[in-house]
């Protein structure tokens, strides 16, 4: 295996995750069928062709819910999410870019208290993540990713259940991002991956979801520790807006307060060259500056296996 693609598969297959809500709420406004924070370091870096199976853990723990003046409520929030990601990188070329798909497949378990409202739900099937088609570009010095998936309300949803591992309703989503390598060597990155989403109607509520635009970035740098392993510490961080109102075609109105949220935090990624091929990555974020929403920390532990 040549360096190069040693170096993309370093990436591991960071590019286009998609991992389930971790949190809903009464009204379509307090859910997203994408939090950030899953991507980092390497986030538009996909890996080369062959198949791809990546495992995210993620615990999250928000402590408080923000409105639109930056005005506090405490929460009780854990949440605890297994994603199962498949990625196959084909062979083909389309644009002088690999083309790939796959597939993602949540679980989430979540525990809510919410003044004397308690809510809990065991580890459950959310919805799933269909990409169906993605490109991504390798050169000496930058990467590149475009992707488009749906996302489907295959988890359980219910108006009147606040910890639902489904939102129920449908998302479109489009991925744009890319890496530029700041040395010859490819050992120091740069990189940012942004995400659209638009909605469908939620069921039950007649809400449709504003449309919402995240990005999420890194600097990192690789570190040669031995033959067979490879270390890569790191900044990473992720900002998110609501871009469109709300809109309600039922009885109840809306409000046109959109939500916003920033994090921080940092990673690490070890990986293990050939035959191995074998990586574990651990990132941990801080919110700030959340506006109607919650805010909390999270830690991802992600395991990642290629062929």
């Amino acid at each position: 295996m040549s360096k190069q693609i040693k170096r993309m598969v370093l990436a591991g297959g960071a590019a286009l995750l998609f991992f389930l809500s971790v949190y809903s709420a009464e009204a379509a406004t307090l859910g997203s069928h994408y939090p950030f924070g899953g991507e980092g370091v390497l986030a538009a870096s996909v890996p080369p062709p062959g198949f791809h199976y990546r495992i995210y853990n993620t615990w999250y723990n928000p402590t408080t819910v923000k409105d639109d003046s930056g005005d506090k409520d405490d929460i009780d929030l854990d949440v605890f999410s297994t994603v199962h990601r498949f990625i196959h990188v084909t062979q083909k070329k389309i644009l002088g870019a690999d083309y790939f798909y796959n597939i993602i497949v949540p679980l989430v378990d979540k525990d809510l208290t919410l003044g004397t409202y308690t809510d809990s739900q065991s580890l459950a099937l959310g919805d799933t993540c269909f990409e169906f088609f993605g490109l991504a570009w390798h050169k000496p010095r930058w990467d590149a990713a475009f992707a488009l998936a749906v996302i489907a309300p295959t988890g359980e949803y219910a108006l009147d259940k606040k910890a639902s591992p489904g939102l129920g309703y449908w998302s479109g989503m489009l991925t744009l991002g890319g890496t530029v390598y700041l040395d010859a060597q490819r050992s120091w990155s740069l990189s940012a991956l942004t995400r659209t989403l638009v909605h469908t109607e939620q069921d039950e509520s007649d809400v449709t979801p504003g449309s919402e635009f995240v990005v999420e970035y890194g600097l990192g740098k690789e570190i040669p520790v031995t033959d067979k392993l490879l270390v890569r510490p790191g900044i990473a961080g992720c900002a998110y807006w609501q871009i469109e109102d709300d809109s309600d075609d039922g009885p109840g109105t809306v409000d046109d307060e959109r939500k916003r949220a920033y994090a921080l935090g940092a990673e690490i990624n070890f990986f293990w060259l050939p035959p191995t091929l074998f990586q574990v990555n651990l990132r941990a974020l801080r919110e700030f500056g959340a506006k109607n929403t919650v805010q909390g920390s999270q830690f991802v532990l992600t395991l990642t296996k290629s062929w």
